[in-house]
């Protein structure tokens, strides 16, 4: 019955987010190929959560990275590997696709990514910028939880969100989204065992780290330039 409540949450979840979405079309099109700049930002991602058997023994680097003998934190673990901001990593992975596959030549990536709380009302770009479209991209939601019959096998999961908005009148002219949950068809290669977190330095950790990453970015790139992913 508990995993069926977590399937059942998890589908009406994606429901509610697929309610949200603005499909590329001739305009949204038209205004990301013609626009004098598009101006590439994103929003500092929260911090990642991990679940936490209390019962689960720790050594190495997870039990010194939090002082105790539970696993480390998200937060600990990325300081410990030194590992960027999803949403960092996803946007200069996305960056380069456009640039590669677009091909777009307006492109230009804000330096800073933005504080949080993040901003739903697209128009107050319009104090910040003069003209051209914003490409907003944020991560909502990073992190890796256990399976309810197995708490070894832990599933690496994003929620990346990227938005094209009309500097001029702050109009949502694309909206749309990356679920990499522990039900979608690449799950199996977000797994890894509870004890990978720390085997070989986090290697196995690091690689769906990045694989997550690169996934979302390829995910958001064939939407935006309406192809298949």
């Amino acid at each position: 019955m508990k995993k069926r409540a977590v399937m059942l949450s998890a589908a009406a979840l994606l429901q509610g987010c697929a309610s949200q979405i603005v499909p590329m079309n001739s305009e949204s099109s038209a205004a990301l190929k013609q626009a004098p700049v598009v101006r590439v930002v994103r929003y500092q991602s929260g911090g990642m959560n991990i679940m936490t058997p209390k019962d689960v023994a720790g050594a190495g680097l997870l039990a010194s990275a939090t002082g105790s003998s539970e696993m480390a934190t998200g937060e600990s673990l990325k300081r410990a590997y030194g590992l960027p901001d999803p949403v960092d990593d996803m946007s200069r992975r996305l960056l380069e696709k456009l640039k590669a596959e677009g091909p777009l030549a307006n492109l230009r990536a804000e330096p800073k990514a933005l504080s949080r709380p993040f901003v739903e009302d697209g128009s107050h770009y319009r104090g910040k910028y003069q003209d051209g479209v914003v490409l907003e991209l944020s991560v909502e939601g990073h992190g890796a939880g256990y399976g309810a019959m197995n708490w070894k096998t832990y599933t690496y999961t994003v929620y990346g969100r990227a938005r094209l908005i009309r500097v001029s009148d702050g109009k949502v002219l694309w909206l749309d989204t990356c679920n990499l949950h522990a039900f979608a068809d690449d799950a199996d290669k977000r797994k890894l065992d509870v004890s990978e977190f720390e085997a070989n330095k986090g290697a196995r950790f690091k690689e769906i780290y990045q694989y997550s990453n690169e996934r979302c970015s390829r995910i958001l790139a064939d939407k935006l330039l309406a192809k298949g992913s």
